[in-house]
């Protein structure tokens, strides 16, 4: 895989990365645009069958975590698209790594409810709204900004040498 096409689909990856932190979606655009950008490598490269059952396989396990109540259907979305733009002697890499990743930042996340709830841990008054939007959802409902370990399953799976 060339720098050049790892780059295009960071830009989107990034995007859903912010907006995933910030508010708990993940854009249609920046899934559509990863896609877009996997579709369209591989009509170029003339095996468009290979990309298609990839993320059709994460598409898949996206379902599946769906029907859990474990992601959401933007984390869903996101994976599959993500399936489409990894090549597929890659997919393993893809789904091992973001697995793992999704239980670190998970871990990190319950290790830093009961502080928050218990007052241990106070976040100064002039804190980034965002990371105090982060304080409240932890202590409410705790959820996985998902998108940063599809980014990091993605990252270690192009990083490969595929």
């Amino acid at each position: 895989m060339t720098t050049y096409y790892a780059m295009l689909v960071s830009a989107p990856m990034l995007a859903a990365c912010i907006v995933d932190v910030r508010r708990r979606i993940i854009p249609d655009t920046a899934v559509i645009a990863i896609a877009g950008i996997g579709i369209a490598t591989a009509s170029m490269s003339g095996a468009p069958a290979w990309p298609l059952a990839a993320g059709g396989i994460c598409a898949v396990v996206g379902l599946i975590a769906v029907y859990f109540g474990t992601w959401g259907w933007g984390d869903a979305k996101l994976l599959a698209a993500t399936g489409l733009a990894t090549p597929p002697e890659a997919l393993p890499m893809l789904l091992l790594s973001t697995s793992l990743a999704g239980g670190a930042i998970a871990g990190v996340l319950l290790l830093l409810r009961r502080p928050l709830i218990a007052g241990v841990v106070v976040l100064p008054a002039g804190a980034p709204r965002w990371l105090r939007a982060e304080a409240t959802r932890l202590r409410r409902a705790p959820s996985v900004p998902y998108a940063i370990a599809i980014a990091v399953g993605f990252a270690a799976a192009v990083s490969t040498g595929t």
